[in-house]
């Protein structure tokens, strides 16, 4: 298997997410995959299909606008993603980006951890 940078798998993720192209999409994520949210509670994700089915819902909605910044720690990567529409956000924002840290195993998306502040991601990022 190839492995792929975070800062090229990141962006060709969100190229393939934004063209609609959910096969690319999720051979970016390990099938055990987690998405939690800033506050952990019953809209945190288990399982690869469930963070695609969330996805695909809230992709007009709420997953259009920018990714803004990838920075790579290791085995973990921080992403800076501004939202095209702030108000529709249902999330916090910092300075109007919401920032996700991701966590890598076997060249895969194994966790995405939203953070209300860059300061949060870069703890979470290093903890």
């Amino acid at each position: 298997m190839l492995v792929m940078d975070p800062q090229t798998m990141v962006r060709e993720a969100w190229a393939a997410l934004q063209r609609g192209d959910t096969e690319s999409l999720e051979r970016a994520f390990t099938p055990d995959a987690r998405w939690r949210a800033v506050e952990d509670g019953p809209w945190n994700c288990d399982g690869r299909s469930q963070i695609l089915d969330v996805v695909a819902r809230q992709l007009a909605r709420v997953l259009s606008g920018t990714i803004e910044d990838v920075s790579s720690l290791g085995a973990r990567a921080i992403v800076g993603f501004r939202p095209a529409d702030p108000d529709s956000a249902p999330w916090p924002l910092d300075d109007g980006v919401r920032y996700l840290v991701l966590s890598f195993r076997d060249g895969a998306i194994a966790e995405m951890k939203g953070c209300a502040t860059k300061a949060d991601a870069e703890a979470y990022a290093q903890a």
